[in-house]
């Protein structure tokens, strides 16, 4: 609810401040006093775009600041928007300046006006601004109607969010897994040519330190022949001496062992001397008779090497880390089959859960249908009463595409006021007299469950008389009784159905023009309805009248 207004240099207006009642407050006031002024003060509130012509003549600046109760819902709702709550209130001002700036702030904090509409737009509804009508807007419309469905219907809706962020879910797995086939496709070819490549020189790690070794000695096999020739022949021509030689010095040492310890030493040493050098000469025979000169042979492993220097070159700079590039190819076309895999079992699991959707949104639709033809068929009888006898009203089905939160049903209002008039969207409706009216009837049906707590009314008794405004002010007054209404009324009948009233006055003050807002007691509340019953001409009876009315209430 609006608790608190204060508005300064707006229009005429130079200072005012207002403390309204959580019920039907009506303000009344003699045409051209600045009624509708207050309201574009809540304009400002709501988000509504000033201009310079609003200032006063004479001031600066303009502001207009207002004190608003919140539900809990709606204090969790500011919270997501980043704004913090305390009490369960909010401080909204707005100031413009002569200049053309303007600011605005919740609760102490600068926020833009379209963020100020978005918040707004959850507390206010402002009946002849199409712009802040919840109701007029279609986005609303299959909210509106779901307040009203049974626990069958209410549950296949919230089952359906479950399902809508399932299928989403499976649904970016599906598109990734065909991204990742689509990408490893382009390049399947190619993996395969490399992988066969790799897998016909069949690496084998350490291998190539022992072909590097094997061509030295087969490259150089004849030099080594040679070599080893030669020292065999050396060897065994001198063999003899050597022998000779190391026998007779090991003799003399042995000699001398007798004294010491380290002289046994050296005979072990001339021992081990004469068996090494028969081992030399048996070793150097040995691999003279391993040595082949062995052009095949070479060959094989010159091409062998080539191979692998090869591989080398595209895929890695040791045989290891071509083996490992090799077990990545093999990792990347495995997941192509193993994708599919998985892209078979989610589209199966995706269209179980596109028929459990399809199933839920059905019985949600159905419920909605009962709903809607409820809704038509009080809404019609509402109409009725507020003297449209001849108007319809329809809630029009059509079906979202895809899946959405909300089923299969995209909902709006559709009206026609008028014989011969087709059926028209809301928001389309052209006569201002015809809104308030199709406002209030709505109002009378979604004011326990829309969740918005204000709603004003400017004038809604243009063009309507004798019953029909009675009826209009009964209608008012039960809506007051769930929400806070502020109505601007020239209506005595709707006036006296108010629990609080407000006159506005404008007076000329040292020159110039000035208005003044008073809330009215009992006593005054019946000299201002005794004067919108007669003007100026007031008699006991019409008094008497007026209090009659007030008493009625």
């Amino acid at each position: 609810m609006l608790k608190e207004l204060r508005i300064e240099n707006l229009a005429i207006i130079e200072s005012l401040e207002l403390e309204f009642i959580d019920s039907f407050i009506v303000l009344t006031g003699e045409t051209g006093a600045g009624k509708s002024i207050i309201l574009d003060g809540i304009n400002l509130l709501i988000g509504e775009k000033p201009s310079v012509d609003m200032i006063r003549d004479g001031a600066e600046y303009l502001t207009a600041e207002g004190v608003f109760e919140i539900s809990e819902l709606q204090c969790e709702n500011l919270k997501d928007m980043g704004i913090e709550v305390e009490d369960f209130e909010i401080i909204v001002r707005r100031r413009f300046e002569r200049n053309g700036r303007g600011k605005a702030f919740v609760n102490g904090r600068r926020v833009p006006v379209g963020s100020l509409k978005e918040i707004m737009g959850t507390l206010v509804d402002l009946v002849g601004q199409h712009n802040h009508q919840m109701l007029l807007d279609k986005d609303n419309h299959v909210a509106l109607v779901d307040k009203f469905l049974d626990d069958e219907a209410s549950k296949c809706k919230s089952e359906l969010e479950t399902l809508v962020e399932k299928y989403k879910k499976i649904d970016k797995r599906i598109k990734e897994i065909k991204k990742s086939k689509e990408e490893l496709k382009e390049k399947k070819e190619l993996y395969e040519f490399q992988l066969a490549e790799i897998d016909a020189v069949k690496l084998v790690s350490g291998e190539e330190e022992g072909l590097e070794e094997e061509y030295k000695k087969l490259f150089n096999a004849g030099k080594i022949r040679e070599n080893l020739s030669s020292t065999y022949h050396i060897l065994k021509e001198n063999e003899q001496n050597v022998m000779s030689m190391i026998s007779s010095a090991q003799k003399n040492v042995d000699y001398i062992s007798k004294y010491g310890k380290e002289f046994e030493e050296v005979v072990g040493k001339f021992e081990k001397a004469y068996y090494e050098v028969e081992e030399v000469v048996y070793s150097i025979e040995n691999l003279m008779q391993d040595i082949d000169i062995d052009e095949y042979r070479l060959n094989e492993v010159v091409d062998r090497l080539d191979k692998i220097s090869s591989l080398k070159k595209k895929y890695g700079f040791t045989v290891d880390e071509v083996i490992s590039y090799a077990n990545r190819l093999r990792e990347n076309l495995d997941t192509l089959d193993s994708n599919n895999l998985e892209e078979q079992t989610l589209f199966k699991e995706r269209d179980n859960v596109l028929q459990a959707y399809k199933d839920r949104s059905a019985k949600l639709s159905a419920g909605r249908k009962t709903v809607a033809e409820d809704i038509e068929k009080r809404l019609i009888s509402e109409l009725k009463e507020l003297n449209m006898k001849d108007a319809q009203f329809k809630v029009d089905f059509s079906e979202n595409e895809g899946i959405s939160i909300e089923g299969k049903d995209r909902l709006e209002f559709l009206i026609a006021p008028n014989v011969g008039q087709s059926l028209k969207p809301l928001s389309k409706i052209a006569s201002g007299g015809e809104v308030s009216r199709i406002m209030l009837a709505l109002k009378s049906i979604f004011s326990k469950v829309d969740n918005i707590p204000i709603l004003i009314f400017d004038e809604i008794d243009t063009g309507v008389g004798g019953e029909t405004v009675n009826k209009v002010a009964d209608k008012l007054k039960d809506i007051g009784d769930n929400v806070q209404v502020v109505c601007i009324t020239h209506s005595p009948s709707i006036a006296s159905k108010a629990k609080q009233q407000f006159y506005i006055e404008k007076n000329s003050v040292e020159g110039k023009t000035v208005t003044t807002v008073v809330e009215l007691d009992m006593e005054a509340r019946v000299n201002e309805i005794a004067r919108m019953l007669s003007g100026d001409n007031m008699s006991q009876t019409v008094l008497d009248h007026a209090r009659e009315l007030l008493e009625k209430r």
